[in-house]
């Protein structure tokens, strides 16, 4: 590792978390100005642009990267995101709202427990396929060429019923009003109205979206080919395990605007889109990316990549469980949150006391 590297790992972890930001500031601002509903534009566009960057890096190291250890890189990427999304971030919301109890008013999380139960039945069963299909046995791999086109209508189904649901309750009504306060001025617009031109960054012209949008994705496009690099370069030089790199490292360059925002909206009481966007984010990391996955790589998740996957499905079923039978008038208990959370916690200490003791991967 020369200095070199290290500049360009940081340039490309700058590139892709601000380029995140931007492009899914881009989105939502797109959704708004092509007059498409709240419910795609919250629910659907918010989700598929904080998803985009942590899809591209598996697309960038599969496709486009023409190394050994490129399908390596490319499945702990489209390990991690889930993972992260399923236990850290959902830790993180949880204590976020214990912390901040009093000022919020409640000690509960103010869901949709109809739609957050929705989404994550959609991720428990398909994130479940997709693990399956990792542990087939090597004479019965052909299945996942038939098995492996399932996760694409899967997602488009996802669509549908977000869609189709009447949004009537109190709750719903709630969902909306805060997806429209979450929409943020477009980040360009504002730039241009600091240097002085005349233009309302609450109400953009299309043209600077579509620039915005364009830019930032190409932005995101180059971090993750720096970091596909990165990943693999520093895997050799410390003799670590490629795919548990990228699993532990792509997240957290992609991931952090999400969490982020998600952190900010339960200081706020914004309970229903902060867990909402999570879990349809989840959706679609188990949908787009796996299908990536399991058609166009071996899908061997190795020892820490099948820990991750099974960390993922044990804490989001804990929190399905949890909306079944304890989600009380729509209110989550935080031990619901905390308890499947601490499993990225209990990964970590894993991972390093396998480092230590020299495990193989």
């Amino acid at each position: 590792m020369t200095p070199l590297d290290i500049v360009l790992i940081v340039l490309a972890f700058a590139l892709i978390l601000v380029g995140a930001e931007v492009f899914t500031n881009g989105i939502e601002w797109l959704g708004i100005k092509l007059n498409m509903s709240e419910g795609a534009t919250g629910s659907i566009l918010a989700a598929i642009g904080t998803a985009t960057p942590e899809t591209l890096i598996p697309i960038v190291a599969i496709l486009f990267t023409n190394t050994a250890d490129s399908d390596e890189i490319g499945v702990g990427a489209i390990l991690g995101a889930p993972f992260m999304l399923a236990t850290l971030v959902m830790l993180l919301i949880g204590v976020t709202a214990y912390v901040l109890r009093k000022r919020r008013g409640r000690d509960t999380l103010r869901v949709d427990a109809a739609h957050a139960t929705r989404d994550l039945s959609f991720f428990l069963v398909l994130y479940t396929v997709a693990l399956i299909l990792a542990l087939l046995p090597r004479e019965l791999h052909f299945l996942k060429g038939y098995i492996g086109w399932i996760f694409l209508p899967a997602y488009f189904v996802y669509l549908f019923m977000v869609l189709r649901t009447p949004k009537a309750t109190p709750v719903d009504v709630e969902e909306q009003a805060e997806e429209r306060e979450a929409f943020d001025a477009l980040t360009f617009a504002s730039l241009l109205q600091r240097q002085g031109l005349q233009i309302v960054p609450t109400s953009p012209p299309l043209w600077l979206v579509l620039i915005q949008t364009l830019i930032s994705f190409g932005a995101i496009l180059v971090g993750a080919k720096f970091f596909a690099t990165f990943v693999e370069d520093f895997s050799h030089a410390m003799n670590f395990n490629t795919l548990l790199v990228a699993l532990v490292l792509a997240p957290l360059a992609t991931e952090l605007p999400e969490a982020a925002n998600s952190l900010i909206w339960t200081k706020d009481g914004k309970d229903v889109i902060a867990l909402g966007n999570v879990a349809g984010a989840m959706v679609f990391q188990s949908t787009i990316p796996v299908t990536l996955g399991v058609l166009l790589t071996p899908w061997e998740l190795g020892r820490f990549g099948t820990i991750a996957a099974v960390f993922a499905i044990v804490s989001a079923l804990l929190i399905w469980i949890q909306l079944r039978l304890r989600a009380r008038d729509n209110a989550l208990p935080l031990s619901s949150l905390m308890l499947g959370g601490s499993l990225y916690v209990v990964f970590l200490v894993y991972v390093v006391w396998s480092v230590i003791a020299g495990l193989p991967a």
